[in-house]
């Protein structure tokens, strides 16, 4: 069959756009919801991007670095997050493309041989801390607290001491020096977060999107428009 120049650079073109990798940028490090966020909606179609966080996330989009950023939008009960609608108040040719809603479950993360009695200190950030803060006083009242500035972080402190633990979503008991040691430590079990998916061009949302938490056997997606972390 005969080709013509117009349908063969057609379907050049064709070939070209569906090997394009989108590149993404997302504020903080592996294990934020973040990435998570970024990871499940894009999959393998994508390359990823840590930024340290979301006024650096957004001015990499203004750049042009990446094509797209997955950032916090609220959390629990339409919390704004304060960083993330100040950044795109400051670049009016950012617009959301989509929302995400995600349910948010929180765990007690630690070494597996780790006695209770031994607990010195647990590490989270300090949006963590307010969302469990009833159930650490009932559980563990004298237990000091340590505020820090990404998830991973936590996660490498529990990880690399024998005295410590981590707040963080059950998925990242994964890593091979921690274990789930208590699941649903959240005040609130039912909280949903929403993140937003950014782009360049004018102000408008295309869509939205709900995502499942990180354990399979409970299913926390929550379905509706309804008010990350």
């Amino acid at each position: 069959m005969k080709v013509t120049v117009s349908e063969a650079q057609e379907n050049a073109s064709t070939t070209r756009a569906s090997a394009h990798v989108l590149r993404v940028g997302y504020p903080g490090r592996l294990g934020g919801y973040s990435r998570e966020c970024a990871a499940k909606m894009y999959a393998s179609n994508a390359t990823l991007s840590a930024y340290a966080g979301i006024d650096e996330v957004v001015n990499a989009l203004v750049r042009g670095e990446v094509e797209a950023a997955v950032v916090p939008w609220s959390r629990g009960h339409q919390r704004p997050v304060t960083a993330t609608h100040e950044a795109l108040a400051c670049w009016p040719g950012i617009r959301v493309e989509r929302r995400l809603f995600r349910a948010i479950s929180l765990s007690l993360l630690g070494p597996p041989d780790l006695c209770p009695s031994k607990v010195q200190r647990i590490v989270a950030r300090e949006a963590l801390f307010e969302e469990c803060s009833e159930w650490l006083e009932h559980n563990l009242p004298g237990v000091a607290r340590i505020e820090c500035l990404h998830m991973a972080d936590a996660l490498d402190m529990a990880e690399g001491r024998h005295d410590t633990l981590a707040i963080a979503p059950p998925s990242l008991a994964r890593r091979p020096g921690l274990v789930c040691l208590a699941e649903r430590i959240e005040d609130d079990p039912g909280r949903v977060a929403q993140f937003a998916v950014l782009k360049r061009d004018t102000s408008s949302v295309r869509g939205q999107g709900y995502l499942d938490d990180a354990p399979s056997t409970s299913p926390d997606c929550v379905a509706g428009e309804s008010d990350p972390g």
